[in-house]
């Protein structure tokens, strides 16, 4: 079916049931399952004819498909197990439309590079890359498995995120599609006695099929993980990067609900004869679905998506079900009488078709305005108006057949117009002849039936012969006129049983001639001796495969070899006569790799398969020739989209294909028959226990693994033998209000619900003209009273119905007065409105009102209480090391909502939120623990925890010999001096150029030609509307738009290159509408230099476009940030062990406590920084440059360029060299020039009380930032394995940190924390898990925010304790990488940080930190 078309429809229809991550948090899920083709065609090249220019080398593909990877992986953060899926060989059925898609794709590009050579494109000289390739059996498809096996062990071996659940990758190798690999698995695991019911499942994809596929598994936690879909002209300068793309969770446990909905009429008593089932009408609905065709079956004549066919299926069913005894899907088994009845009252839809065709016909519309007369006249003779005569339409044969010809002869003979004439026509012949002056009579035949018989009188005898003459022409006359009047007469049947009868036999011949057509029409190779017996067979073979697409889907692959042999479907109508088809199906075996690539590729991809089998696909003698024809028909058949079109190829004749391929088999090298066979899933897991070299695939690219620590096995799915699949809900699945946390539903809030035609949804950024379903809250009053709400202030509640997120109240409005809680928290404050405050709420309920009714489908009534709250932003850990829950305010999420639509409890609360009570030090930090150090001395240096004492630590520390320099800061201020920015002002009078000139030329500047186009002869420095800004080039401060030195050299050499244009421009400054003979008044002129200004502009070059407030580095200064960044790097090699007692918690970062801790730094451009994460893209303690700083809906983002090239390391906009640039969260990165989250001694803090203190900007919870006072400079260096990108880390629970923060300008300590991980404690998940966006920095309250949680933390008022005691030990850097920052044992962050939670002074105790 239509993926876009579907997915539109459906979420019109349905208005609540996705999600953008990027703007809410998202449920826990245990496994993460990625169809992976979509990923491959998405990293590998662009659409086909997008771009003939594009190219990428096969080394950037794979990096592409790895980031794609962890990017997902980074968003979801499996549990359990992560399931990656590629299309293997298919079945034979899929292959159809397999071969048609690449044979239009390979004649796509070919035509698209034509066009682009035709007009003057150059073609670079790499060969364009196919991507027909991406098949099972291609030498591309094989390195590509080799890769992900070698970054898997990568990301096992190195990522606690990833050792912590099972990893599958299913190959091409191994037979099958993707996703139904996937189904495959998921369908054994549910039949497993110990099957979890309430597994949480994520599906990665972008077939439309998948929601089906979802939806049979009968698994309530079940979402969908997709891209954004936007409808509508995209835009060019949209961001491309992984970090900046916004991903859609499509929730099934919300469409299971919205199906309830749409068939609650089913319901009622009384209404079926068997029991309501929403898991058998959800079948029946898949079952339906596949009539609006799918991969295997094309769609039924007349039924598409976007023409209302879904919904007319459904309207029909509620109709059809009822006279049925059970459903029409059992279990993937289709019961035939019940599908009889569903296609009967279906076929009904093909008589609309059938009218549209032919209601231009004139016997189809003379029939409408029958039925119109016959209304106002049936039973009147004369028009009472017009005075024109009426007859029927058996009269007017009667006239026109036997009478007139009659009357017209003047016979002397008899009309003997039998004795079958109706009553009604026996009146109208003897009024007729009395008329006429014809004589009629009656006459009695052998049987007593009574005969009617006209005839003429007999001519008069001796009369005068001119009176005769003269009498006979008045009657000739007069005769004339009656004829006249009866030729002319309206035809309106008298009675509406013959109107009918006549009507119906003329309907039935011309609706069986329809249908002939279109069957000449689309099977024109049908005998006509035979087309009886080959539509039956064409039905037949529908029919089966409706039973064998049900079987893929519910059982797997029933029959390898089976595929509907046909272009097109049989008429609805038609389909019933294929009902007793043969449904048993032969196994058989799937193609091996090549005989698919030689059944699926054009001629046009003959470079993919061997080069052995290309004189099969090219020489006129071959024996398979037709299979590969070079130029074929699309037919559109009904459909709108290019895409949608009937590819009409011929089918493959497997017998020919193998028979053909055998002889030439034996020619095959070595390497290419091994690509010829099947292989097994692999299993990938992490083992402390092993440690060795995995070899890199590129040498030279990507670096070996030199402390790998995964292990492969083969996967085997779960055991089914002695099992029955499970259909259905499973026993204790959780559904509605009982769902688990972070899985939406609708039932939380009492509710009705309608569907309504015309209201006008707005999901995709435009009205929808469809029906939605809509909900609408009841018993509102319930919930708007302000008294109730007062009572609540300072309690939990749960907003953003249905993705219910926990908050707490912290303000209560009205019309006239606010609320909220006195200082003492007990008592509530009421202030009165100002003017102001009370327009804000009118506009602001208006707004809630509107957009719930328009995005979310949902009527929630008039708005009479606003509530205010702060989000729950995560766990932070107190002094003693416990964790409390942390609310505060985040810019990304709104704060305010209407009081009906919170929710004040939930069933099943979020187990990654639930307070913990502090650990020992020993089981938070345990022996072995990798992490770094937070103390002023050697700050963000990593660290090994050795011993405790006394609930403190002891560790050893690696520090560098040498300081490091403080480059990066020189490096920008000399660019900056290099190439300083003018205002434009300064700039129109150093170039001598008009002011408004300058603004319009820097801009786009639109000039109207003589064939009245537009051309844009501006060079696009700035762009006002848009608000961005060009790299390198432009910015715009308070005072207005500046340039830099390359700016003013290239306008300067566009007036040197063009003086006679910028004289023209600048005759009439003030104009906006310029013709080109405004510039140049000679036309001829005029046309040659347009084309000359515009090729010049062409050779410029590419401008890197960002938004005005993104803070970035142009290329040049990137560029020279990475060479003294890898001088840097190379220089800190030379470190030394220091060992130190008497560490506090405060002093420790733990890795998986990063996120939590790292949220509230500031960051300015060339700042340094290490990458402190557990997880990510960036090898762990890798270091790296600021250049560049931008924003997300919920995450602060750094563009660094690193100090050494790791394998996900992209050019970062094509500023940084190869592999060395990536953009991360901020949360995951330790600012080491400007300390921030440092853990201070005592005597420090006295060295700098008079320091100034800052709260960050974003993401800030108020933690002290002391930047003025000086401080020891930061030492460089690290595990060589972890900054070469060979570190590794055990897999770790995923702790929150603890932050700090207080009034008390004492305290020095930001948001910080530790934990440790293991996966058998407790999951103590940090704030990534709160507001995910695959990297996250979760904005943060600030320390004196009113309603915070947590324990404050003072400065270091008490007195010193002992201090650090350094012990020289042996270089660390001698000794081998750790195998993880992380400890194999799990703990829990350190201390609280400021505010005890509702913003009073700080009440904390300072724990003093001796200095070394």
């Amino acid at each position: 079916m239509g993926v876009p078309k579907f997915f539109r429809w459906l979420s019109e229809r349905y208005p609540s049931i996705s999600q953008v991550i990027a703007e809410n948090r998202i449920p826990e899920f245990d496994c993460l399952y990625l169809d992976m083709n979509g990923i491959i065609h998405n990293c590998t090249h662009k659409d086909a004819g997008e771009d003939v220019s594009f190219r990428l080398s096969e080394e950037e593909m794979f990096i592409r498909i790895f980031n794609y990877i962890e990017h997902l992986f980074g968003k979801i953060k499996p549990k359990q197990l992560f399931f990656m899926a590629i299309d293997g060989v298919a079945p034979r059925a899929k292959m159809n439309q397999q071969r048609a898609r690449r044979f239009r794709t390979a004649l796509e590009v070919e035509q698209a590079r034509e066009k682009a050579i035709k007009e003057g494109v150059e073609m670079p000289k790499e060969e364009p890359f196919d991507s027909n390739c991406i098949t099972p059996g291609t030498e591309f498809m094989a390195k590509l498995s080799q890769q992900l096996r070698y970054f898997v062990n990568k990301k096992v071996s190195e990522d606690a995120d990833w050792q912590g659940c099972e990893i599958v990758l299913s190959g091409h190798e191994v037979p099958g599609e993707g996703e139904h690999k996937i189904m495959e698995y998921i369908r054994n695991a549910k039949a497993q006695p110990h099957y979890n019911q309430n597994v949480r499942h994520c599906l990665y994809g972008l077939d439309a099929d998948l929601i089906m596929l979802g939806l049979l598994s009968h698994d309530p936690h079940f979402c969908l993980l997709r891209e954004e879909v936007t409808f509508g002209r995209a835009s060019k300068n949209k961001s491309k990067e992984l970090e900046h793309q916004n991903f859609y969770l499509l929730h099934l446990c919300i469409v299971r609900e919205y199906l309830e909905m749409e068939f609650q009429e089913l319901q009622q008593d009384g209404t079926l004869s068997f029991p309501f089932d929403l898991e058998r009408v959800i079948d029946d609905f898949i079952l339906m679905a596949f009539f609006v065709g799918n991969d295997f079956l094309p769609n039924l004549p007349g039924l598409h998506i976007n023409e209302g066919a879904l919904a007319n299926m459904f309207r029909i069913y509620k109709t059809v079900l009822p006279q049925c005894d059970g459903y029409i899907n059992e279990n993937g088994v289709v019961n035939m009488s019940r599908l009889d009845k569903l296609l009967t009252e279906l076929s009904k839809l093909e008589l609309v078709s059938f009218e549209n065709e032919i209601s231009d016909e004139k016997w189809f519309a003379a029939k409408q305005f029958e039925k119109k007369l016959e209304a106002k006249e049936k039973t009147s003779s004369k028009s009472t108006k017009t005075g024109q005569l009426v007859i029927t339409s058996s009269q007017r044969d009667l006239w026109k057949q036997r009478i007139r010809p009659y009357v017209s002869k003047r016979s002397n003979e008899s009309l003997d117009l039998g004795s079958n004439l109706k009553a009604a026509d026996r009146k109208f012949v003897q009024d007729l002849a009395d008329a006429m002056h014809i004589n009629w009579a009656t006459k009695e035949d052998e049987n007593a039936d009574r005969h009617l018989i006209l005839s003429f009188p007999a001519r008069g005898k001796g009369q005068d012969g001119d009176d005769e003459d003269d009498e006979e022409e008045e009657g000739n006359l007069a005769a004339y006129r009656v004829i006249k009047s009866y030729d002319k007469a309206a035809v309106v049947d008298v009675t509406a049983e013959d109107a009918q009868q006549h009507y119906e036999k003329l309907y039935q011949v011309k609706y069986a001639a329809w249908k002939t057509k279109y069957y000449i029409q689309k099977f024109p190779e049908w005998p006509t001796d035979k087309f009886d017996s080959e539509q039956v067979a064409l039905c037949q073979n529908y029919v089966q495969g409706l039973q064998w697409v049900l079987f893929y889907y519910y059982r797997g692959i029933a029959s390898w070899p089976w595929f509907y042999r046909y272009h097109y479907a049989p008429l609805i109508s038609d389909v019933a006569k294929g009902l007793g088809a043969d449904l048993q199906f032969k196994k058989g075996q799937p193609f091996k790799p090549y005989e698919q690539l030689m059944g699926v590729l054009p001629d046009r991809s003959k470079k993919i398969v061997p080069v052995v089998y290309h004189d099969l696909m090219t020489n006129p003698n071959s024996p398979i020739i037709d299979f590969y024809p070079r130029d074929f028909e699309l037919d559109m058949n009904g459909k709108k989209m290019d895409w949608e079109a009937v590819v009409k190829i011929p089918f493959i004749d497997e017998k020919r294909l193998l028979d053909a391929m055998a002889t030439k088999n034996d020619l095959l090298e070595p390497d290419e028959k091994a690509r010829n066979g099947f292989s097994v899933p692999l299993k990938f897991t992490y083992s402390p226990d092993v440690c060795f070299t995995y070899p890199s695939p590129l040498p030279g690219i990507f670096p070996e693994v030199q402390n790998c620590r995964c292990i492969e096995n083969i996967f085997d799915l779960p055991d089914v033998e002695g099992l029955d699949y499970v259909s259905g809900l499973t026993n204790g699945a959780l559904v509605k209000l009982k769902a688990l946390a972070g899985f939406p539903t609708l039932h939380t809030l009492p509710y009705t619900a309608q569907l309504v035609e015309g209201y006008g949804i707005n999901v995709f950024q435009q009205d929808s003209r469809n029906p939605s379903i809509v909900v609408t809250l009841t018993d509102t009053n319930l919930r708007t009273s302000v008294e109730a709400w007062k009572a609540k202030l300072g309690q939990r509640c749960y907003v953003g119905y249905p993705f219910l997120q926990e908050a707490k109240i912290v303000k209560v409005q009205d019309e006239l007065f606010t609320y909220e809680l006195a200082e003492n928290e007990a008592d509530v404050k009421m202030r009165d409105h100002t003017n102001r405050e009370a327009t804000e709420f009118s506009r602001e309920a208006d707004f809630l009102e509107n957009w719930h009714a328009k995005r979310l489908g949902v009527a929630i009534g008039q708005v009479e209480c606003l509530v205010h709250v702060h989000m729950l932003k995560g766990l932070i850990k107190t002094e003693e090391g416990a964790l409390i829950k942390e609310y505060g305010e985040n810019p990304s999420i709104r704060s305010t909502y209407a009081s009906q639509t919170i929710v004040d409890e939930v069933v099943n609360e979020d187990e990654r939120f639930l307070e913990k009570e502090a650990l020992p030090i020993e089981e938070e930090l345990p022996l072995g623990t990798r992490a770094f150090f937070l103390g002023e001395y050697a700050y963000g240096r990593p660290l090994e925890v050795i011993g405790h004492i006394k609930g403190r630590a002891e560790v050893v520390v690696s520090t560098p010999k040498h300081k490091e320099p403080d480059f990066a800061k020189s490096i920008i201020r000399q660019a900056e001096r290099t190439n300083p920015y003018t205002p434009s002002f300064a700039v129109a009078k150093q170039l001598g150029i008009h002011p408004l000139i300058l603004s319009k030329i820097t801009s786009s500047f639109f000039v109207n030609t003589a064939g009245s186009l537009k051309l844009n002869l501006g060079l696009n420095l700035k762009f006002e509307g848009r608000k961005m800004k060009v790299l390198g080039y432009s910015r715009k401060s308070q005072t207005g738009w500046e340039f830099s030195v390359l700016a003013i050299k290239l306008i300067a050499e566009y007036m040197v290159t063009f003086p006679d244009f910028f004289v023209g421009i600048q005759k009439e400054p003030q104009k906006s509408d310029i013709e080109e003979t405004d510039i140049w008044k000679d036309p001829k002129v005029a046309s040659q230099r347009m084309k000359d200004v515009v090729a010049w502009l062409k050779k410029q070059p590419k401008l890197e476009r960002v938004p005005l407030e993104a803070e970035q580095l142009d290329s040049e200064i990137v560029q020279a940030l990475a060479v003294a960044g890898e001088h840097v790097n190379l220089a800190s090699q030379d470190s030394a062990i220091k060992k130190l007692k008497g560490v506090p918690r405060a002093a420790i970062l733990k890795p998986s406590d990063a996120e939590l801790i790292l949220g509230n730094q500031n960051f300015s451009l060339g700042d340094r920084v290490t990458f402190a994460s557990s997880a990510g893209k960036v090898p762990i303690a890798t270091r790296g440059t600021v250049a560049g700083i931008s924003r997300t809906a919920t995450a602060l983002l750094l563009d660094v360029v690193w100090d050494t090239s790791f394998m996900s390391g992209t050019t970062i906009g094509e500023r940084a060299p190869m592999f060395r640039g990536q953009t991360v969260a901020a949360s995951s990165v330790l600012n080491t020039t400007d300390k921030q989250v440092i853990s201070a001694s005592s005597k420090s803090q006295q060295q700098r009380v008079t320091s100034t203190m800052t709260t960050g900007s974003y993401g800030s919870v108020g933690v002290p930032q002391y930047r003025d006072a000086p401080a020891p400079a930061p030492l460089q260096g690290g595990w060589r394995g972890a900054v070469t990108g060979n570190g590794s880390n055990t897999p770790g629970r995923n702790s929150p940190g603890r932050g700090r923060g207080s009034a008390n300008p004492g305290a020095q300590r930001g948001s910080n924390g530790r934990g440790n991980g293991n996966g058998s404690a407790p999951h103590l998940l940090h704030s990534t898990l709160v507001y995910r966006n695959g990297s996250n920095g979760t904005p943060a309250s600030s320390g004196q925010h009113e309603y915070g949680r947590g324990r404050a933390r003072g400065g270091f008022q008490g007195p010193q304790i002992r201090p650090y005691v350094t012990e020289q030990t042996g270089k660390y850097s001698y000794m081998p990488p750790p195998a993880s920052l992380d400890s194999p044992r799990g703990g829990r962050g350190g201390r609280g940080r400021g505010g005890r939670g509702r913003g009073g002074p700080s009440r904390g105790r300072g724990e003093t930190v001796p200095q070394s």
